[in-house]
């Protein structure tokens, strides 16, 4: 009796893909056609406007999303965009994306199908070297290796918009400002939940400063989520926040044209203070 071979059909998992957006008509339409390229039947493309005040939605529905409108806020856009979402991963994407080597959604697709991560992060080059991830650098590794050890290191970029996780380690509601990519990392991590990193290449984006509004949402949002899971210590908290302003100070003139060798300065200046001293019953 002849062998005969069976091919088993590999297992797909079902998306949502979430853009959080504001005021970026001139470049939604780009993620969301890599979305729709990445995206298989039962899968959605959710663009979520978030306060805009321009063209973002009219935009993110001629290139083929579902558009939600939301309130403003990163995160307040993604918990809108969560409320509705019973996929198994939920792909978040950054909305102002302006060029990309590759498809950064069928990556970050193909990672999380292919892997065994709970939470996939995209790391990515940026086209222009004046970029530096002076928040990452100065803010998020500094105190993550102090109060949450056990997220390890995920990647240069561990602070991307461009990531996929398992719906179900998604606490929410999540935070509602630029605090909500680092209490993913950190509450994915303390649930369990395994992560991995995904490599997307060079990309370009519409580089937009904040000040130092998003190194202090980031860094609060840390030391918060510290104190509530007792690793610091309530009357520590004051060295700690003015350790933080101290570091927002130093980064916050940064910007892409400032010139890499001053921003470099200031980001060694920043990384070289020292933290606050530790409590003997700390853990």
């Amino acid at each position: 009796m002849p062998y005969l071979a069976i091919e088993f059909a590999p297992r797909f998992a079902l998306f949502t893909f979430v853009i959080p957006a504001h005021n970026e008509e001139p470049t939604v339409a780009t993620i969301v056609g890599q979305a729709r390229e990445a995206a298989r039947p039962g899968d959605r493309v959710l663009v979520v406007d978030s306060g805009s005040t321009d063209g973002t939605a009219r935009r993110a529905r001629e290139a083929g999303a579902e558009v939600l409108r939301g309130p403003l806020g990163k995160g307040a856009a993604m918990n809108a965009a969560l409320a509705g979402v019973t996929t198994e991963w939920t792909c978040f994407l950054d909305s102002d994306l302006v060029r990309s080597e590759h498809n950064l959604a069928a990556l970050l697709r193909d990672a999380a199908e292919r892997g065994t991560a709970d939470q996939v992060f995209g790391d990515f080059e940026y086209d222009y070297p004046g970029t530096i991830l002076a928040t990452t650098f100065t803010i998020w590794e500094p105190l993550t290796a102090r109060f949450f050890p056990e997220v390890g290191h995920v990647g240069a970029n561990a602070l991307t918009g461009y990531r996929a996780v398992r719906t179900r380690l998604v606490r929410t509601p999540l935070p509602t400002d630029f605090g909500v990519e680092a209490y993913l990392n950190i509450s994915v991590a303390l649930a369990g939940g395994r992560s991995s990193v995904c490599h997307l290449g060079e990309i370009s984006s519409r580089y937009r400063p904040h000040g130092g509004s998003m190194a202090t949402e980031i860094g609060t949002r840390i030391l918060d989520m510290a104190q509530e899971h007792g690793r610091l210590d309530p009357a520590q908290r004051p060295a700690w926040d003015r350790w933080l302003a101290d570091g927002v100070a130093a980064i916050a003139p940064t910007g892409a044209d400032s010139g890499r060798s001053a921003v470099l300065s200031r980001l060694f200046t920043a990384v070289r203070r020292p933290m606050p001293a530790a409590v003997a019953d700390e853990v």
